[in-house]
């Protein structure tokens, strides 16, 4: 192997190592982690939607709605 190769060879080596040290590299790091946390809060609220308590909205009523917009009384009891 030649100088030149061996200079080639450490060169590479060295460009593949992430700079973990430095500040660019340490704020890489939090700015990846940042966006890995948001994207679990987020689907997080998904998983609530789908999984969580049922709960009752205008869209659930809106076959039971009458003209003026309230819901319809209940049936008399016999």
């Amino acid at each position: 192997m030649s100088t030149s190769e061996i200079a080639d060879n450490k060169w590479e080596l060295e460009a593949s190592r992430p700079p973990i040290a430095t500040a660019g590299g340490i704020l890489q790091i939090a700015v990846v982690g940042l966006f890995a946390c948001l994207f679990v809060w987020m689907m997080s609220f998904s998983l609530e939607g789908i999984f969580g308590a049922r709960r009752e909205t205008l869209a659930d009523q809106y076959g039971r709605l009458t003209v003026d917009g309230k819901p319809a009384p209940a049936p008399a009891p016999r």
